[in-house]
């Protein structure tokens, strides 16, 4: 996998262009690039927008009208890819976290959940599997040490802001 992976993400409304860094967490941008490459992506909705913090997306409940959407994923799950002393957290809150069921790494490079950032969204500690979210208009500290962030958008920061609940991925594209 190299360093840098470039990702299309075709939507009605216009196209999502991101970089995913697999330096940062390489087997969550493994993971995303099988599932994409598979067509796992292709139809499924942005079942859950909020205004002022970050559409989300990845549920392949989301391609019908199933009750259990935002419950959904590929049928398994793998681990976080955080190191959150390296972005400035204290011991403190480290050992907060890891007293809650997350592990970090010291030797990746994380970064923040900040705007045009795309990160896994997740129910806990080390349960990533299919579904991801991408920080719209404000940075979310309260997110840093919980979720995986793994690339970000280069182009078409405008349609990510232009994204409805119900808005569907058409397809992505994985150019490596």
């Amino acid at each position: 996998m190299p360093d840098i992976v470039k990702v299309t993400m075709e939507t009605a409304r216009g196209d999502i262009e991101l970089e995913l860094y697999s330096e940062v967490a390489p087997k969550t941008v493994a993971n995303f690039v099988k599932l994409a490459e598979a067509g796992f992506y292709d139809g499924t909705k942005f079942h859950r927008v909020i205004d002022d913090f970050m559409i989300q997306g990845g549920d392949p409940l989301s391609k019908t009208d199933d009750p259990r959407v935002g419950t959904g994923g590929p049928g398994y799950q793998f681990e976080d890819e955080i190191n959150l002393k390296s972005l400035g957290a204290t011991d403190e809150l480290i050992a907060q976290y890891e007293a809650q069921g997350y592990k970090y790494s010291s030797s990746l490079k994380s970064l923040p959940v900040d705007p045009g950032y795309i990160a896994m969204a997740n129910a806990g500690p080390n349960t990533n599997g299919s579904q991801f979210f991408i920080v719209t208009t404000k940075p979310q500290q309260h997110l840093y040490g919980k979720h995986t962030v793994f690339g970000k958008v280069v182009k078409g920061m405008d349609v990510v802001l232009k994204i409805k609940q119900g808005d569907a991925v058409n397809k992505i594209e994985i150019s490596k």
